[in-house]
């Protein structure tokens, strides 16, 4: 599709809005559809003249003071594919009001994300195995679901991961839950939970699936939601005492095969890593304040759990005014807790405090750069 057939669907989408979420008046939000040379805006009221660097994936940026929903061109295959995201990009706009605040060290909590323990692995699998179980009544699903939260939050390994979690929640799983009504407004399709298994995308469906089920049995949740909760908060308050019998949905055999499945892939992952760090590596040490944008796939990165991620796909990093570093098909560690990137060398050139590199996957621009060491460059 071309951005301008894009515009035109998302002008005729706000013309004849649907009821997704109270409160959220998708006519009047403002959107940016983008490939990698042009930007088209709709309903923003002061769209910049040079092409935004914060353009990056389908979410809400600020762009000129004014709070945009940005929509990447590839995406856009279809009405199908279109409408409903733009429900949920758009979803992000209004949260940026509408919501209370909750504070969340984002990349921190990814850093240090579980999703190579087994134990937290099981209790995620049996939360949609309960999810599924229609033949349980919808309470009796919650109040069990009350219970696994309890237990998967004390498998949290690091202070930063309890807020990530309510974040997520709170803000992915109310956008998918508005994208999914959307979708089933505009095209009679009801949601149908995938195999999310694991990891923190795993947020998006599952917290949507739980939040159809509030609907049946809370009304109002949505404006606790808007005050503060998550909706894994809306269950332990709710069912404070909830038990659950292990044994019952049988936790061990999940357990040993999740801890099968951690082997394999820890073996898989010290190879990539040791295959990455064979020639040397190429390490950008960036700043420890001022805003930093990355921009990367979120079902080809893994959380190592020891304060970095790997990213095996494709990464960028964006310093407004300083520049960018991009990456394709390569892998990089981001180390957040240490704010450096550690990937494959390539050859660089420093002229003067500017850093670049060109290459079929890697570009580097950045300016204020100094060479600590060998191969080490610091913002």
């Amino acid at each position: 599709m071309k951005l301008t057939e894009v515009a035109d669907m998302i002008r005729e989408a706000k013309a004849q809005p649907v009821e997704t979420w109270p409160g959220y008046d998708f006519a009047r939000i403002p959107f940016a559809v983008y490939d990698d040379n042009d930007v088209v805006y709709i309903d923003h009221p002061n769209p910049p003249e040079v092409r935004p660097q914060t353009l990056m994936a389908a979410t809400s940026v600020d762009i000129n003071g004014v709070d945009t929903a940005t929509i990447p061109l590839y995406l856009c295959t279809s009405p199908e594919a279109v409408l409903p995201i733009i429900y949920h990009e758009g979803f992000h706009v209004f949260q940026q009001t509408a919501f209370e605040k909750v504070p969340a060290d984002m990349f921190t909590a990814m850093s240090y994300y579980p999703e190579l323990d087994g134990d937290y692995r099981a209790l995620c699998r049996l939360e949609t195995d309960v999810l599924r179980r229609e033949d349980w009544p919808v309470t009796r699903r919650l109040e069990t679901l009350a219970a696994l939260v309890a237990l998967r939050r004390q498998r949290l390994p690091h202070d930063s991961l309890l807020n990530y979690e309510r974040f997520l929640e709170r803000n992915e799983s109310t956008a998918s839950y508005v994208e999914q009504k959307s979708r089933q407004k505009l095209f009679n399709i009801n949601p149908q939970l995938q195999e999310v298994g694991h990891g923190w995308t795993r947020f998006y469906q599952v917290g949507a699936a739980v939040a159809w089920m509030l609907d049946e049995i809370l009304p109002g949740w949505t404006s606790q939601v808007e005050q503060g909760q998550a909706i894994s908060d809306i269950l332990t308050d709710t069912w404070p005492n909830a038990e659950v019998d292990l044994k019952a949905l049988d936790y061990e055999r999940l357990l040993l095969e999740e801890q099968a499945a951690i082997a394999q892939t820890r073996q898989k992952l010290d190879a990539e890593i040791d295959a990455m760090q064979r020639d040397g590596l190429l390490r950008l040490r960036y700043p420890s304040s001022g805003q930093v944008f990355r921009g990367f796939h979120p079902s080809s990165m893994v959380s190592l759990g020891d304060g970095r991620i790997l990213h095996r796909d494709h990464f960028n990093l964006v310093l407004p005014n300083r520049g960018k570093v991009a990456l394709s098909g390569v892998p990089v560690i981001d180390h957040v807790t240490q704010r450096e990137l550690q990937f494959a060398s390539v050859p660089v050139t420093l002229d003067g405090e500017i850093l670049s590199a060109k290459t079929d996957k890697v570009e580097i621009h950045l300016s204020g750069v100094t060479q600590a060491e060998d191969g080490v460059y610091q913002l």
